[in-house]
């Protein structure tokens, strides 16, 4: 886990307390009653279950610690795609949320070199 620092003010603090969490594998799942699909995070104490819906307002996501990290996030349908097309291609990849607002959460790649691009160009 990570929590995100800065200096604002020439001072080091906490910025919005964002959690990151480096991820190591993940489920996917489609179909059921009440959603459209999901996504099952995995990494060192930590869970993230992302579900995926047609309609209908998004319930609010949370992050309860009962049994360890868990991550509850709710999105609609149409984000899953890109949700999945970083899961599959990118390498190394962490999840964060702010801790006040879990509503407020990101799946985001690692340090690379601007136009790396995707293999050799040959």
């Amino acid at each position: 886990m990570y929590i995100e620092t800065g200096k604002i003010n020439n001072r080091e603090r906490e910025i919005m307390a964002w959690k990151w969490y480096d991820i190591d594998n993940y489920t996917a799942s489609i179909g059921g009653d009440r959603y459209y699909a999901g996504l099952q995070l995995h990494g060192e104490d930590f869970y993230a279950n992302i579900t995926f819906h047609k309609e209908g307002p998004l319930p609010d996501s949370t992050a309860p610690t009962r049994y360890g990290q868990r991550f509850y996030g709710h999105l609609d349908f149409r984000q899953m795609q890109i949700f999945v097309d970083l899961l599959r291609n990118e390498e190394p990849l962490r999840f964060g949320w702010n801790e006040s607002n879990p509503n407020m959460f990101h799946l985001m790649t690692g340090s690379e070199p601007v136009g790396e691009g995707e293999g050799d160009g040959i």
